[in-house]
């Protein structure tokens, strides 16, 4: 998407450019000639400039950075670059929007309706060219001097490509002949080639408001042109004048991609046809087109140039794009559970995320500053002996830089990683097992529930690193004999050695057993959100209602289920006294009520007024510098998310209280002061976010 955009941005920037010289300064000039060929220049210079590579000289790389640095469409272009990254938080706890839930982006949802918009004005044009294909087709015809005479009732003359439709039983003979001159000259210049090729510019840069005012000159500069032509051939210009007046009064069908005769401004034409030649002494005018060609490709070229990652801030010179080596490397939490790598990527440091392999790039602000696209900022320390040490994320994330022996995979041989195979049984769900496997210089983690097999990388002889978020570092225990007896992935579950593997045997249930499982349970952690269970033919299905996805489960006991797919989403079911089902623990942490009186929320409709009152932007409490957009629509809310740019419709249920029809369980409860004013939300029935100004 980013190319695409920056180019519409690039062409529209140098078309606005040209066309408004031709406007300010060459618009009048009678140099119709010259004229044409600027404007189909200017058409084709907006479309290939952009393509055009950078200049670069290293002995004016200090005058390149300040030429990009002066450039005001040098932050527009970095935005749009970095907003397409992915720019996510390193630590994601927080983020609103639940996993799974990806819309597209609002960069992504622009481009679709700007290139739809670009469709529909090409299916347009196939139109109207088919249209006057069919009245050409269908009318009598005669072939004499290269053109085609068309005779056709209900039309004003006109004429496209070699062929001249008109009316001749309308017109006097002195009228017909000084038609006819007129068309010769459309026709024999190519006039339709120019028109056409506007139109299909017209819809690739059909954003831009000055392309309908740009289609129009360049048909009346066609019309300056022919009537020059036509009354140097001797026509008397009075006489000429009058037939086209006379024939700008009669109700005609008109075709936009043709010449006519009978065009509107007839004002102007008579004016320019009145006007005398300009001095040879205005070719001064179009020499001036160089430097604006030459304005135009620097104010648009520093997209490309590689000073434009650098920093640009008027202080460049002071961390040039040497110093971003030194940032370069592995970075762990003080915990080690995680691991982040910086890289210089063509002059800019890109973050990777490497347990689920995500990037963003970061633009250098000062000597060890560093931002998102969003500016999130990011600050590095260095020791006194200048090597980078850490890093501080989001203005509370602490990254330590690993030493050179973490930042590289250990070399282990084959009896070492011999000593820790076998088949591993997880400590908190007792129907997971996993089996460890050597295999050529690393280790392969077979999950025995589904086949699934994943790579570990070697830390060291014990330790391991994984891509899986549940799992991330594996660290192995041993005994005194060197041989492996367990290991604990960084969330903290143990899996332990055994001698063998037996899969879980399947408890069967009656229908009726699994009957009274059913029904609604809610967070106790998060009042608002809720689950469904249902039960099928040989277990439960279990439905998330924030974003409606379903698990199934089969039994391992009367009370305890284990999911198909992953043994580790478990549920532990509590009877009452009276066998009736209160509360179900998944995870073996997350505690859920049962509660049927759950109903779907009812959406209401609110005044704009009431919708009006609720926008604004919000901080979350426990991150600061985290903020959301609340916007109102004619049917809700829209809540942009201003760290990654996704957007989430809301409905009423209530003034004051909302719910996402995505994702049921993703609520919104306003509060307001004593004097109506709103002061914060409550996401999710648990997420503070402060209204700030």
């Amino acid at each position: 998407m980013e190319p695409l955009i920056i180019y519409l941005l690039k062409a529209n920037v140098v078309i606005s450019i040209l066309f408004l010289f031709y406007l300010l300064v060459l618009k009048n000039d009678k140099s119709f000639w010259q004229n044409r060929f600027y404007l189909l220049f200017s058409l084709l210079l907006s479309l290939f400039l952009p393509f055009l590579p950078e200049l670069s000289f290293s002995h004016l790389d200090t005058i390149q950075r300040q030429i990009t640095t002066a450039n005001p469409l040098n932050s527009l272009y970095t935005t749009i670059g970095n907003s397409q990254m992915v720019n996510t938080h390193v630590n994601t706890a927080y983020v609103a929007v639940k996993p799974g839930f990806t819309p597209p982006s609002l960069m992504q949802t622009l481009v679709g309706a700007y290139l739809l918009v670009s469709f529909v004005l090409l299916i347009r044009l196939f139109i109207k060219l088919l249209k006057i294909s069919i009245l050409i087709k269908k009318t009598d015809k005669q072939f004499t001097g290269g053109i085609y005479y068309c005779a056709f009732d209900g039309t004003a003359p006109f004429s496209f490509f070699n062929y001249l439709v008109i009316n001749k039983q309308l017109f006097n003979d002195r009228e017909l002949q000084q038609i006819i001159s007129h068309e010769k000259v459309h026709i024999r210049q190519w006039h339709s080639i120019d028109i056409l090729f506007a139109e299909l510019a017209h819809a690739i840069l059909w954003v831009n408001p000055l392309m309908v005012y740009l289609k129009r000159c360049i048909k009346l500069n066609h019309e300056y042109i022919v009537d020059g032509e036509v009354i140097n051939s001797g026509v008397n210009k009075k006489d000429y004048q009058l037939s086209i007046l006379h024939s700008s009064l009669k109700l005609f069908q008109a075709y936009q991609l043709t010449n006519l005769y009978s065009s509107s401004k007839i004002k102007l034409r008579i004016k320019m046809m009145n006007l005398k030649k300009s001095p040879n002494t205005n070719a001064y005018k179009y020499a001036f087109v160089l430097l604006l060609v030459a304005a135009s490709y620097f104010l648009i070229n520093p997209s490309n140039a590689s000073t434009l990652q650098k920093n640009v801030s008027g202080k460049s010179a002071k961390f040039d794009v040497g110093p971003l080596k030194a940032f370069e490397g592995l970075y762990q939490t003080p915990d080690k559970s995680a691991y982040i790598k910086l890289t210089e990527v063509n002059n800019v440091l890109v973050l990777k995320q490497l347990w689920d392999g995500r990037e963003f790039s970061l633009k250098q602000k000062s000597e060890l500053g560093f931002a998102t696209a969003n500016d999130a900022p990011f600050k590095f320390t260095k020791d006194k002996d200048g090597n980078v040490t850490q890093v501080l994320a989001f203005g509370q994330d602490v990254w330590l830089k690993a030493n050179n022996g973490n930042s590289k995979e250990a070399a282990l041989n084959t009896q070492q990683l011999k000593a820790l195979e076998g088949i591993y049984q997880s400590e908190a769900n007792k129907a997971a097992y996993v089996q460890v496997i050597a295999k050529q210089n690393t280790l392969i983690t077979k999950q025995l529930w589904d086949g699934k097999e994943i790579t570990m990388l070697v830390q060291s002889d014990v330790s391991f690193f994984v891509h899986v978020p549940y799992l991330k570092i594996v660290k192995f225990t041993k005994n005194d004999e060197g041989i492996a007896t367990k290991f604990r992935a960084s969330d903290k579950q143990d899996w332990n050695k055994v001698d063998s593997y037996q899969p879980p045997a399947e408890v069967k249930l009656t229908a009726q057993d699994l009957k009274k499982f059913e029904g609604y349970y809610e967070f106790k952690d998060r009042k608002g959100q809720f689950i469904q269970i249902t039960a099928t033919g040989n277990g439960l299905v279990l439905k998330q209602l924030w974003d409606n996805r379903q698990v199934d489960f089969t039994a391992t006991s009367p009370l305890a289920f284990s999911a198909k797919e992953n043994p580790e989403f478990t549920l532990q079911f509590t009877a009452d006294n009276a066998g009736r089902i209160t509360q179900v623990l998944a995870f073996g942490r997350d505690v859920w009520d049962r509660n049927d009186s759950y109903k779907a929320p009812v959406e209401i409709k609110l005044t704009a007024q009431d919708l009006k009152k609720l926008e604004g932007k919000y901080e979350f409490r426990k991150e600061k510098g985290q903020f959301i957009q609340i916007s109102a629509t004619d049917s809700g809310l829209v809540l942009k998310q201003l760290w990654d740019d996704q957007q989430i419709d809301f409905a009423a249920t209530s003034p004051l209280s909302f719910f996402s029809k995505k994702q049921p369980g993703f609520t919104l409860q306003f509060t307001s002061d004593n004097a109506g004013h709103i002061t914060q939300v409550l996401a999710f029935g648990q997420d503070v976010w402060d209204k700030v100004n």
